[in-house]
């Protein structure tokens, strides 16, 4: 019998979840009522993420000269977007650090691309002059989420998606979506709205390999998409879905970039990417 993505969602056992702090925090970000006293309010209502992002904000990584104590000095000395995102990085990192079987994914790896990703999106979002650069961030860090609900499922079809994807020189994701019949992008979208994330968001986990197919104009879609190539050309956390990867140049046209931007953009990248070690550091210990 053909499986469904509701049939996704309702047997995978280890779903990924995330803190009703933290999607609080996603759903509150673009609301004119969102302040740093209030982002700094809502994580504090979670003791352990609470935790969790004050040792990110004393992490070697912003070199400050003394210790945060408590979530509104940090919006106060590293700024409301920054808490956020550190906020959506301890959120995701207990579950987004585990191995994906069914991805060849090794423990870390869909961490190390997601984070790339989200890192990659919030730089070509500030090249773009695009507001709320940290919205595309947490797209970035929340692109694949349907790998980590599907991985379960694909144990016994990966061979099979892999000679689809080889033979007619497909992305994994249509090689997916032949084989299943949907791909990771449906499921991670279907996820999103469980957890009513907002359509924004929701949007770049389901078009991030399609930008152009998005029903909707939707800026995050394309710097997602632009941040996923750039992490995937770098080859960081590639696993057995690394085949082939088709670049949507409609993306840079949409941003208003060019492939000099983009060059510009990836020197930037590269040099964020490796930055962040310590922080990578402190989030295995958090």
């Amino acid at each position: 019998m053909a499986m469904t993505i509701e049939d996704i969602l309702q047997k995978t056992t280890d779903l990924p979840t995330i803190p009703a702090a933290a999607l609080r925090v996603i759903q509150e970000a673009d609301l004119s009522s969102c302040t740093a006293s209030t982002v700094a309010s809502t994580i504090s209502t979670d003791q352990s993420l609470t935790a969790k992002v004050l040792r990110l904000s004393n992490s070697a990584y912003y070199g400050l000269s003394r210790e945060i104590v408590d979530l509104q000095e940090a919006v106060v000395v590293l700024g409301m977007r920054c808490v956020r995102n550190l906020a959506m990085v301890a959120a995701t990192y207990p579950w987004m650090s585990k191995a994906l079987t069914g991805y060849s994914l090794e423990p870390r790896a869909m961490w190390t691309h997601s984070f790339g990703t989200a890192v990659g999106a919030q730089l070509i979002a500030q090249r773009a002059r695009i507001k709320n650069d940290d919205t595309a961030f947490t797209a970035g860090l929340l692109h694949d989420l349907g790998k980590v609900a599907l991985s379960v499922w694909l144990e016994k079809r990966f061979n099979v998606i892999v000679s689809v994807a080889e033979r007619e020189s497909l992305p994994f994701n249509l090689a997916e979506k032949r084989v299943l019949g949907f791909d990771h992008t449906e499921v991670g979208y279907h996820l999103a709205k469980s957890w009513n994330i907002p359509d924004t968001l929701a949007l770049a986990i389901r078009y991030h390999h399609a930008p152009s197919e998005s029903p909707v104009k939707n800026t995050f879609v394309d710097c997602v998409h632009v941040g996923d190539y750039l992490t995937m050309t770098m080859g960081f956390g590639l696993g057995g879905d690394g085949l082939h990867y088709e670049f949507d140049e409609d993306s840079l046209d949409r941003l208003g970039l060019s492939f000099t931007d983009l060059d510009a953009i990836m020197d930037a990248f590269v040099h964020s990417y490796h930055a962040y070690d310590s922080l990578f550091q402190e989030l295995s210990v958090a």
